[in-house]
């Protein structure tokens, strides 16, 4: 089968939730034997050098990147509220990506093309001008909820006023698009519901997004430098709040009841009024060369999400490690997961705190999540499974 996927962003290397999203669906269907293309927004914002690409890029992948910037710029975001356009997905058309993504319709035949998340749907009409292939959307998220749970909890009365204005505008975009594609592919079950829920009807399926068990390591260092591990891309506005409300609400009370503990946060783009945390307990890390290495030198590992869609593929490389984590609720959605064996589960502050305080205290109970969280990534979030369910999907519509 001859497929060509389009993404907002370079996934070699992969080193954000939604690049190894993208990386494992390339590896999963290149596992299965599909003839595959992928065309890439190089963007400013994760921009990935010939150098990096070359060093990560999987064998038999026809990959052409394509630089852009699409940063989100304050002259362009107010001019945009007289457009009626949803500024979270119109800032990606980009001119050099139509041009690119002509010639690749040009120069080849495909059977299916598929969209790697809503941002990339603005390039819908252009596909259909030139090519007869079936277009599915990869739906990472239902991206309007996330920026709604958002703006829910936006303080600030004229950021939460233009938020508004532009969740209405993603909602009615996304809505809209779904409703164009030929099929569609959810991340979650949970995801496929509220898009069946909110009156949808297309053809579609739902398939997690998996990893390569080879790639993560489950070894046990011989001594944890820290108690807490906290990875996350800092760019993301809710990874920003989650971990704001960790910090102010969560932290204090782990470190009344373990005064000795210590926390490893890391993650690009790493606000500067994060810094004003950083003490003897709590250490910053602005750079992280080696995800793995940095998660499993602490006991456990946290995700403190307030608002969110779709799967967190952070999640899922806990346990392909069978790093022992503690998750608010929304920060486990779309995984199958058995809640107080696999994962701690908690959304208020002090249940999270006791969770985090539980599993650091109890090394027999930290042991067996480990193993058990293991146990689960490997019966259900293998690549090559995934990518075999996929292609199956995709006959129906050939």
């Amino acid at each position: 089968m001859k497929i060509l996927l389009l993404s907002n962003k370079v996934p070699f290397p992969a080193n954000d939730g939604s690049s190894i999203a993208i990386r494992s669906m390339v590896d999963a269907l290149l596992l299965n034997g599909a003839t595959l293309s992928l065309l890439s927004l190089n963007t400013k914002k994760h921009y990935r050098s010939a150098k990096d690409i070359e060093k990560n890029l999987p064998q038999g992948l026809d990959f052409t990147a394509v630089d852009a910037d699409t940063d989100i710029k304050v002259i362009p975001a107010a001019l945009n509220l007289i457009s009626g356009k949803a500024y979270h997905v119109s800032r990606f058309l980009q001119k050099g990506m139509q041009k690119a993504l002509k010639d690749k319709l040009q120069e080849k035949d495909f059977d299916i093309i598929q969209l790697e998340g809503l941002s990339m749907a603005v390039y819908l009409p252009f596909i259909r001008k030139y090519s007869k292939a079936s277009v599915s959307m990869r739906a990472h998220n239902i991206e309007h909820l996330i920026w709604e749970r958002h703006t829910n909890n936006e303080t600030h009365k004229l950021k939460k006023k233009y938020l508004e204005i532009q969740s209405a505008r993603l909602k009615k975009f996304e809505l809209d698009h779904l409703a164009l594609m030929d099929a569609l592919v959810f991340i979650t079950d949970a995801d496929r519901n509220i898009y069946r829920s909110l009156g949808g009807k297309k053809i579609s399926t739902s398939i997690p997004c998996g990893l390569n068990p080879e790639d993560y390591s489950t070894e046990v260092p011989q001594e944890f430098r820290y108690d807490i591990a906290h990875l996350a891309s800092l760019d993301w506005l809710p990874n920003q709040q989650g971990l704001e409300w960790f910090l102010e609400e969560v932290w204090p009370l782990v470190l009344e009841a373990r005064p000795q503990s210590r926390i490893a946060i890391g993650g690009r783009h790493m606000p500067k009024k994060l810094f004003n945390h950083a003490n003897d307990n709590l250490w910053l890390f602005a750079e992280v060369d080696d995800a793995q290495r940095f998660i499993k030198a602490a006991k456990i590992a946290i995700i403190p999400l307030l608002a969110g869609s779709g799967m967190r593929i952070k999640l899922v490389e806990y346990m392909a490690m069978g790093q022992a984590c503690v998750s608010t609720i929304i920060g486990a959605e779309g995984i199958n997961l058995e809640a107080n064996k696999e994962v701690l589960l908690a959304h208020e502050a002090e249940a999270f705190a006791a969770a985090i305080i539980l599993l650091l205290d109890n090394d027999t109970e930290r042991e067996n999540m480990s193993q058990a969280a293991r146990k689960k990534f490997e019966e259900e979030y293998a690549n090559a499974s995934l990518g075999a369910k996929l292609l199956k999907f995709y006959q129906t519509l050939l």
